[in-house]
């Protein structure tokens, strides 16, 4: 797809990456001269992708502009980020307790900002929020929120951070998320996601099934009540759960943004 111009403007460079929903390329804005992230949906679409958030947070990406390109299809166009995502990090090691702290606060100011404007993220996981040279953001802003394609399951988020009741074919939720985040919480300091298995399956059985270890058991140089805090975001029972980011915050000692 390299040397493509989608909607007479946006030269894709160079392949970033790619998820379960669309592909995201580095591309040039021919009228601007920037460069930016360009992200094709897999599917067409005959309406807008996104209904963008009235507001913005500066520990979301930026979402500068989307459309409909005649052979390609949806897209929507994003500052480009430089840095690594948590994905990229964690397999040379879990963070230490500074650096994980630090994640934990700047991703509940973006994910309680995202709740507080009426959405939802549906899809949190460990290629969804980067680390740039300032801070962390969060990114797949705000497409999650697309309907499934007809004849498919709600199902189409990442495994291994998938609320249970997700799994059980239920809607993205303020708690869903809150779940989502004590899976990403777990890995960040461990190396591990609450929930293994040889293939999604497996994964989607142990969470339903089993709790997973204690976070105390795996991440010795975090504060064992640190490590509490994180096992009850993992709540099998969404009404045990801690019940907003807002009451996360208090409970970890996190001051408001």
């Amino acid at each position: 797809m390299e040397n493509t111009i989608i909607d007479q403007r946006y030269a894709l460079l160079a392949d970033i990456g790619a998820g379960g929903e669309a592909h995201v390329f580095r591309a040039l804005d021919n009228t601007t001269g920037n460069d930016v992230a360009v992200r094709l949906a897999y599917r067409h679409s005959t309406r807008s992708a996104t209904g963008e958030p009235a507001s913005h947070h500066d520990f979301w990406v930026s979402l500068l502009a989307e459309g409909t390109d005649s052979k390609f299809g949806t897209y929507q166009v994003f500052e480009l980020l430089e840095g690594r995502t948590l994905g990229q990090l964690i397999p040379s090691g879990p963070l230490d307790a500074e650096s994980w702290r630090l994640f934990v606060e700047q991703s509940l100011d973006a994910v309680g900002a995202l709740h507080d404007a009426g959405w939802v993220h549906g899809d949190l996981n460990a290629d969804n929020f980067f680390l740039t040279e300032k801070c962390w953001k969060v990114l797949e802003l705000p497409f999650h929120l697309i309907d499934p394609p007809e004849k498919r399951s709600a199902l189409f988020g990442s495994i291994h951070t998938l609320a249970p009741e997700q799994i059980d074919g239920g809607r993205p939720t303020v708690l869903s998320d809150i779940y989502s985040l004590g899976c990403l919480y777990y890995y960040a300091a461990s190396g591990d996601y609450p929930h293994t298995g040889a293939n999604s399956k497996e994964v989607a059985i142990h969470c339903l099934l089993y709790p997973p270890d204690p976070l105390e058991e795996k991440a010795a140089h975090l504060p064992p009540g640190w490590c509490a805090w994180v096992m009850n975001l993992l709540a099998r029972d969404p009404a045990q759960r801690t019940q907003t980011v807002a009451a996360a915050r208090q409970a970890l000692g996190v001051p408001v943004a």
